[in-house]
């Protein structure tokens, strides 16, 4: 455990206001932005003319693209489809992404006017995944128009760098895993610990279904909170068992604060039968995660 370190700051507000990002730059693995979805065109290069018409020869209509996720966007489940054109003057009116495997709940909701490099982000947002179907390259098909009302529909294969498969992975893992268990904060408390003051969470594990054992290896900080286990980690079998954990806010800079999307997150490491133990990332219900963040704020600004 390390010892919090905190800065002042103009209040808890204006914290959080300066630190909301206005445009996605942040992936889950990394806060720096993805490479764009296609090579920035050289000064030497053709330029084209705006429309439909100067890419009537190509299938695509001179559109690339890539699916990313922001790390901001992890616990709603959202996606972004970054595409980017040829030329300008490319609008989308319509949007459906096609992943075997995952199951998009929804996508465009109005038209958006499409960007040369580094391109356009569009969000969609995710449903269950569908463990029956094996995972497969995603693609993008589009309704597309320009100024002239001319009008055609594309299909853009996505790049993706492997999310697809790591997405399907984990949601079918965790299915797996909540068809057996059910994982919830039983209640939340003030505490002191020789670190400064925590919160003390207690996590009840019950049985849904199933035999096999759920153990608890360990816990996982967020972006504010280091999470460490009080006493002795638990393995569900037939009987409840409960999780102890102290959350102390560690991290009190505009950044970490910024990120309170993440603040009321809880990380745990859970092994489900003989499989190798996987990250679980716990949402509490919304007025526990509401404490979660009212609480880091307010310690902070304690100094």
């Amino acid at each position: 455990m390390r010892r919090a370190t905190r800065t002042r700051g103009p209040g808890a507000l204006g914290w959080l206001v300066a630190a909301l990002p206005v445009t996605g730059t942040a992936c889950t693995a990394s806060d720096a932005a993805p490479p764009s979805a296609g090579p920035t065109p050289s000064s030497s290069a053709p330029v084209l003319p705006a429309g439909l018409a100067a890419v009537a020869d190509d299938d695509q209509a001179g559109l690339s693209g890539r699916l990313l996720q922001f790390r901001r966007d992890v616990a709603s489940r959202g996606l972004e489809v970054r595409l980017v054109a040829a030329n300008a003057g490319l609008v989308v009116e319509g949007l459906e992404l096609r992943v075997p495997g995952l199951v998009i709940a929804t996508g465009l909701a109005h038209e958006a006017a499409l960007r040369q490099a580094p391109g356009l982000d569009l969000r969609v947002t995710m449903g269950a995944t569908d463990c029956a179907v094996q995972p497969a390259p995603p693609v993008v098909e589009l309704q597309l128009r320009d100024d002239t009302g001319l009008r055609r529909s594309v299909d853009v294969p996505l790049t993706d760098d492997g999310l697809v498969q790591r997405l399907h992975e984990e949601d079918c893992a965790e299915q797996a895993l909540l068809a057996e268990a059910g994982i919830a904060v039983l209640d939340v408390a003030p505490t002191e610990t020789p670190d400064g003051d925590a919160l003390r969470v207690r996590i009840g594990l019950t049985r849904r279904s199933g035999a096999d054992p759920v153990q608890v290896t360990g816990t996982g900080s967020n972006t504010v909170y280091d999470i460490t286990a009080v006493g002795r980690l638990p393995t569900l079998r037939q009987e409840s068992v409960t999780l102890t954990v102290d959350m102390l806010p560690a991290r009190c800079d505009v950044h970490a604060l910024g990120e309170s999307y993440r603040t009321g997150l809880i990380g745990l490491v859970l092994a489900l039968g003989e499989d190798d133990p996987r990250p679980f990332v716990l949402t509490p219900s919304d007025d526990v995660r509401r404490q979660l963040e009212a609480f880091a704020v307010e310690t902070c600004r304690a100094g």
